[in-house]
């Protein structure tokens, strides 16, 4: 994962949830020549990185087949949620596989960086391949452009869904019963339509329209008030709403969840949140939580990660602590390189420029 993401959507409400295929686009086909209902193509992978090697989709069993990339941030956004169902399945007979492509910024030395460091936590079956036929026999057979995007294989070896693995969690309970039908597919559709207006009302210049269009998917959808998605959201706009002990709340629960999940990128959400957000730095009554949120995602991430350092940074800038915020941003700068480096320098200078006002003033 890029990340610049961490910080390039720092005034953001909710993380982008696709990212286009950094491959030079190539026209698509005419007609789609995979769809639901085809049978699933074989699965062709130079490595299998963690779990066992799938050679064939066996009758009885329910598959998962999801595509990503080391560079996709909202990729590494759905994968401890992919972990979670695939241990809550597991028993059932389900079996999810992380499968990834060669392109100039997915190497196979990346890829398997990440899975040696993050799949035993997820739990889940990596593959790598480094050609693009598995890719493109799947992705571009079906006309998908965007990734994290999801094929779910039924007992019988066909597709029976296509899309974004977020609504995983109304898909899999009737696929894995044998329920799971045309009509449900089409019901979906409503679904999606509904989410996007959660994402459109996290533009609205009022925190409770957002939380009110929230809070309503979630009642008429409890099975996916998961969605990572709206982690950002929520926080951002419980901040704006000045509603503290609600975000406190959201804020620990998130930070627990990121511990248990082994998940950095979940524990930057909050932090970034209560950091960087104006109405967050300007409530002192959150900047304990910060620090604590703060300390916990580098603690998760690596004493080398630019990032995590930066937040630890700015968290001990906000609370007063100018001689440690000055130490972890001279480490982050240490450990950025390229934009990433060029951002977190401009935003750390603020730590010497204010002891310079501080001496002027004297």
């Amino acid at each position: 994962m890029r990340k610049l993401f961490a910080l390039a959507a720092f005034a953001g409400l909710l993380a982008p949830v696709a990212a286009q295929d950094t491959k030079p686009k190539e026209d698509p086909p005419k007609k789609e020549a995979l769809k639901v209902g085809d049978k699933a193509p074989a699965v062709k992978a130079t490595k299998w990185l963690q779990g066992a090697e799938v050679k064939e989709f066996a009758e009885g069993k329910t598959y998962v087949m999801e595509f990503w990339a080391t560079w996709c941030g909202p990729c590494i956004v759905m994968m401890p949620h992919m972990g979670e169902l695939q241990a809550q399945y597991k028993a059932k007979g389900v079996t999810f596989i992380g499968f990834t492509a060669k392109d100039p910024n997915n190497t196979l030395e990346k890829v398997q960086a990440l899975v040696e460091k993050r799949g035993p936590k997820l739990g889940y079956t990596f593959a790598y391949a480094d050609d693009r036929e598995t890719y493109d026999a799947w992705m571009k057979a079906s006309g998908q452009g965007g990734i994290p995007c999801c094929f779910v294989v039924d007992k019988a070896g066909k597709i029976a869904y296509i899309g974004h693995p977020m609504y995983l969690d109304v898909v899999l309970p009737k696929v894995v019963a044998g329920k799971w039908t045309e009509a449900d597919t089409e019901g979906l559709k409503k679904i999606e339509e509904e989410v996007n207006a959660v994402f459109k009302a996290s533009g609205d210049k009022d925190p409770e329209v957002f939380l009110k269009t929230l809070g309503d998917f979630e009642k008429k959808y409890p099975e996916l008030a998961g969605i990572p998605y709206f982690h950002s959201g929520r926080l951002s706009s419980l901040v704006k709403a000045k509603k503290t002990d609600e975000v406190k709340k959201v804020a620990e629960d998130l930070l627990a969840k990121a511990v248990k999940a082994d998940d950095s990128g979940l524990a930057n959400t909050v932090t970034r949140t209560l950091v960087l957000f104006p109405d967050a730095v300007a409530n002192k009554d959150l900047h304990a939580t910060a620090l604590k949120s703060a300390e916990a995602g580098l603690k998760l991430a690596g004493e080398k990660d630019a990032v995590a350092l930066f937040f630890v940074a700015e968290a001990h800038f906000i609370n007063g602590d100018k001689a440690k915020a000055k130490d972890f941003g001279a480490k982050s700068l240490a450990a950025a390189d390229g934009p990433l480096k060029t951002d977190i320098e401009m935003r750390v200078k603020r730590y010497d420029d204010e002891k310079k006002e501080e001496k002027k003033d004297k």
